[in-house]
């Protein structure tokens, strides 16, 4: 997360269930901010469609983080044992992108961590 300029202050899990969710969620409660409102970094598969479990924890996030905490959704493409973190393609950015547009919260944004590749693979 260089490019923001945000520090990482701390690291949670998610996604294999609702305890690793109450996991993360607790992190956020019980952060020590140096400069609150908290600014999180969700890291997501982008090659998946934002189903309804995705959107619902973006949902408890943002009532956990409060209504002024900068979150920023990272998407990346579909990851594989020799790439964790690759580009992702633009079709599924925008499907992503109209879902984030549909909750309308001026404090969510979406970002690829890895632009789609300059070959047109899209």
């Amino acid at each position: 997360m260089q490019h923001t300029g945000w520090r990482v202050a701390t690291t949670a899990t998610v996604g294999a269930g609702s305890a690793m969710t109450d996991a993360a969620i607790a992190v956020l409660e019980n952060g020590d901010w140096q400069a609150p409102p908290p600014r999180i970094v969700v890291i997501e598969d982008g090659s998946q469609p934002p189903i309804t479990e995705s959107l619902r924890f973006l949902r408890e996030l943002r009532a956990a983080a409060g209504t002024r905490a900068q979150i920023m959704l990272a998407l990346v493409g579909d990851p594989t044992d020799d790439d964790r973190l690759p580009p992702m393609r633009l079709f599924d950015f925008t499907d992503w992108q109209r879902k984030i547009d549909q909750m309308a919260d001026p404090y969510l944004r979406l970002e690829m961590l890895a632009p789609p590749d300059e070959d047109g693979d899209d």
